[in-house]
């Protein structure tokens, strides 16, 4: 079965079991077409023998995709999405210190955030959650973060948790801008002390808040690309005759490839060799197109979409990448 689960995050979802009955018809109709006219032709005796060939390649085809239409493999584990949660509790029995706090986005919304302050930070981290990000269910990106000796500032979108409003493109990217602006105005951060981090969907939002704005150094993790370039790759060229996407015209406006290949800061792109909801070609995409003199791509052996954080290899990639690029405090 396809990867389709989660086609263009937060604009579309398709349900899995959907999926394969929906290929079924749209590649068994012309296939059964073309193998009705290769039988019913009389061909020429040149052509008997290439003719008994492609008659006998039809057939195997047509076996191939009756099986995978008819055989759905639902494992034990699929139905769960594990997400710990955390609480502001957690906080007062560890070394980090909580501030919950709120800043306001355009259409005088007010979001919620967190600021967790490492005791011996060198600098902080903007942390942009994909389409089912919640704060209070990051526990493993807040561990794997702050144990880098690094503050972080995480927060919900619009329309998340308890925040008001709805989510659009539009507005995440505001609530993304406001968010970084909180911490250079408000806190008093400097830029060459923050490191833009996006996951996912975030990674449209670091991205974009990135392109205008300085930072340390800008990490993308399970990125995505552009709408077209997306739905090419979560489609197997055999099968992208038959089938078609009708997508939101604010998300075609919308492209990490045009984006990236602007932008001169310190770059670090992160995948999972498996995941099947951006795959690892369009994390390659992006480090193909990116201009930044100082950009590395890895991608993670047995890395899935969410599960990069808990992973040692990944907080040591994050860990180097955060002592090379955030300069320490001149002595007096």
């Amino acid at each position: 079965m396809f990867p389709l689960r989660n086609i263009l995050p937060a604009a579309v979802y398709i349900p899995a079991f959907a999926v394969p009955a929906s290929l079924c018809l749209n590649f068994l109709t012309p296939l059964l077409f073309i193998l009705f006219n290769a039988f019913q032709a009389k061909p020429t005796d040149f052509m008997n023998a290439t003719r008994k060939i492609y008659r006998a390649g039809i057939i195997g085809i047509i076996i191939l995709v009756f099986t995978t239409c008819t055989t759905i493999d639902i494992k034990e584990q699929d139905i769960f999405d594990i997400k710990r949660t955390i609480s502001p509790e957690y906080f007062t029995q560890s070394e980090l210190k909580l501030d919950q706090v709120s800043f306001e986005t355009n259409n005088d919304l007010r979001l919620n955030g967190w600021f967790i302050t490492h005791p011996s930070a060198r600098g902080t981290v903007l942390f942009y959650g994909g389409n089912g990000f919640l704060k209070e269910t990051a526990h493993g990106i807040i561990q794997s973060i702050t144990d880098q000796q690094m503050n972080l500032f995480i927060f919900n979108y619009r329309g998340y948790g308890k925040n008001p409003g709805n989510p659009t493109i539009l507005g995440v990217k505001a609530d993304g801008l406001a968010a970084y602006q909180y911490l250079v105005k408000v806190r008093n951060i400097d830029p060459s002390k923050i490191i833009i981090h996006g996951h996912s969907l975030g990674t449209l939002v670091g991205l974009y808040v990135a392109e205008n704005n300085p930072a340390a150094g800008l990490v993308l993790e399970s990125p995505l690309t552009d709408a077209e370039h997306f739905t090419d790759e979560i489609v197997p060229k055999i099968l992208r005759p038959f089938i078609q996407f009708n997508v939101d015209s604010t998300l075609l406006e919308d492209s990490n490839i045009d984006r990236v290949s602007k932008i001169q800061v310190p770059l670090l792109i992160l995948v999972g060799k498996d995941d099947p909801i951006t795959p690892p070609a369009m994390a390659k995409k992006l480090y193909r197109v990116a201009v930044s003199r100082d950009k590395r791509l890895m991608v993670l052996e047995d890395g899935n979409h969410n599960d990069l954080p808990n992973r040692e290899d990944y907080q040591k990639i994050i860990n180097n990448f955060y002592q090379k690029f955030i300069r320490p405090v001149a002595a007096l």
